[in-house]
């Protein structure tokens, strides 16, 4: 009996293993699943990698529409901004203003000792040079015959805030230097003058024969009573050094990174400008003020944004760009989309400028790009925020 159980155990043995060879899959042994998991179909395809492609890919599109096709389609970016334009407050009504003010360093007078202290902050150097006598000794005279464009303003009933400069800007005029300083007129106002060169900034800023400067962003006016006079820009890998000559004014600044964080969105095209916020809510996000007196030197880094207001009588400053290496990077690190959004369009932009000046400049052309973001936004910003009167955030002594 305990053969023939045997042989009937061997036989159904060899049956199954005969079985298992023809039919691989029979083959393994089920795996114990937990309860309520069930087993992969041999045939079924992971979702998984699909939609991680799937993501990818719409990121891949999104950034190129973005960074790309909107750089170089004046058209498609007038229409974009059209759409996402905004005046609506981005803080509550009832949040603090966030108002600090710039750091201060004293004892500097010489531009190879500014170096160390360039970064990602505003910096002021406190009575760095006596400007004025440079000014009237030097520069003047030698640029006294220079011809440059200067604007007729026209002053609102209220004076300005961060959004809308207190005067609006009318026809141009072709003056000399020496004309404008002897007119004395409030009714003009020479901005983002071109008429200087390096081997002035090197005077201006005690500066060494080897070292270099772009161009200059300079203004000069004789205001009838003060006014925010320049609206909420920056400058894309820019670093400025904004020397004061005459006259005071006061500025307020904000990091393009805490603009985003708190949903006041800057663009460059190819000046910086932002596409949202209004002019009570940007004073509730971290802003630093700075108010810069006759002698005083004042850095800050690519594409920090920021507004100016001005005292009345006679004013004289400039605005110094350093464009090198370093800015450059500088300027990517705080920003890559903003900084290459700029070189994008401001390749655009040379395209149709012929007056052979670098950078933004007063002129009565409007390339495309500049064309779009001052019909979608400055435009209607100037409307919507022209009767508030913002001034007073700008401490102006």
């Amino acid at each position: 009996a305990h053969t023939k159980y045997h042989r009937f155990f061997v036989n159904q043995l060899n049956t199954s293993l005969s079985y298992s060879l023809l039919n691989p899959k029979m083959a393994k042994t089920e795996e114990e699943l937990p309860h309520g998991v069930e087993k992969l179909h041999p045939d079924a395809v992971e979702t998984a990698p699909i939609i991680v492609k799937k993501a990818a890919l719409a990121f891949f599109v999104y950034i190129f529409f973005m960074d790309v096709v909107l750089c170089f389609w004046p058209g498609l970016y007038h229409m974009y901004l059209r759409y996402y334009v905004s005046f609506d407050p981005v803080m509550p009504s009832d949040a603090p203003n966030d108002i600090t003010p710039v750091a201060e360093v004293y004892g500097v007078h010489d531009y190879a000792s500014t170096r160390e202290y360039y970064g990602n902050e505003v910096i002021i150097f406190r009575n760095y040079t006596d400007c004025k006598s440079t000014f009237d000794n030097v520069i003047f005279p030698r640029r006294k015959d220079q011809l440059d464009t200067y604007t007729h303003i026209e002053y609102l009933d209220k004076p300005g805030n961060a959004y809308r400069p207190g005067v609006t800007k009318g026809d141009f005029v072709d003056r000399t230097l020496a004309e404008v300083l002897k007119r004395k007129d409030p009714n003009e106002f020479a901005s983002f003058l071109r008429i200087f060169s390096d081997v002035d900034f090197k005077d201006l800023l005690k500066a060494k024969p080897d070292d270099n400067f772009a161009f200059d962003s300079s203004f000069i006016s004789f205001f009838k009573r003060p006014v925010v006079s320049t609206g909420i820009h920056a400058a894309p890998v820019a670093q400025t050094l904004s020397l004061q000559c005459y006259g005071t004014k006061s500025w307020l600044f904000w990091k393009s990174s805490d603009l985003t964080k708190h949903k006041i969105y800057p663009v460059s095209s190819p000046q910086g400008q932002v596409l949202s916020g209004d002019p009570e809510s940007i004073l509730k996000i971290p802003t630093k003020a700075a108010i810069v007196y006759p002698g005083d030197l004042m850095y800050f880094p690519p594409l920090y944004y920021h507004a100016v207001a001005t005292n009345p009588g006679k004013n004289v400053m400039f605005a110094i760009r350093k464009i090198d290496r370093e800015s450059v990077v500088r300027g990517i690190i705080i920003s890559p989309r903003l900084s290459f959004n700029w070189l994008f369009r401001y390749m655009h932009t040379q395209l149709y400028n012929k007056s052979g000046k670098a950078g933004f400049h007063e002129n009565k052309e409007r390339y495309p790009f500049k064309e779009a973001i001052w019909t979608e936004v400055v435009k209607k910003q100037f409307e919507n925020f022209a009767d508030y009167d913002g001034l007073d955030a700008f401490n102006l002594p």
